[in-house]
């Protein structure tokens, strides 16, 4: 039995000079609390995707990149988000700087011809730049003309290809 003491008093003097795992949190759970459960996320749940967010752009900007002249802008809470003049638009998507392509309607005018870009314009559309697009939809109506500039509530849906889409609520801003 003399034989089995000194193993015994062994394997507890080792167990006693070492420490679980995880320092002092592992002595509180040893001492009787509880670890917190980790959630799963179910299998079959897709992981939410971020929708395209639009970053406002400054005046400094716009004049740098957008020849003057009459167009069309989307704003929301007094911040330009998209800006836009015949041939070329700008937008900041995820705070990047991107020039836009605005696609004109094939749809005719009253005189039977295709819009210009202006016109179209004020219709709101497409505009997109790689695999983001962002879509204008204008209230039917006149809406408010204050000056040379008319105003109209707009629904902007913003779409990146294979990655989401979101909406949001802005002013459709059009004038010289």
């Amino acid at each position: 039995m003399k034989t089995v003491w000194p193993g015994i008093a062994a394997v507890l003097l080792i167990a006693g000079c070492t420490q679980p795992e995880g320092g002092e949190a592992a002595e509180e759970t040893a001492a009787g609390e509880e670890e917190p459960e980790q959630a799963l996320t179910p299998v079959d749940t897709e992981p939410a995707v971020e929708a395209p967010a639009l970053a406002p752009l400054s005046q400094a900007e716009i004049e740098a990149e957008l020849e003057a002249g009459a167009g069309c802008s989307l704003e929301q809470d007094g911040k330009a988000l998209l800006v836009a003049v015949e041939g070329d638009a700008i937008a900041r998507p995820y705070g990047t700087l991107r020039h836009m392509t605005f696609e004109v309607p094939q749809r005719t005018g009253n005189d039977g011809e295709r819009p210009s870009e202006l016109n179209a314009l004020y219709d709101g559309g497409s505009f997109h730049a790689g695999a983001i697009r962002i879509q204008v939809l204008p209230e039917e109506g006149e809406g408010e003309t204050i000056g040379e500039v008319t105003f109209r509530n707009a629904r902007v849906v913003i779409t990146e290809e294979n990655e989401g889409s979101g909406e949001m609520e802005g002013e459709w801003h059009c004038g010289a």
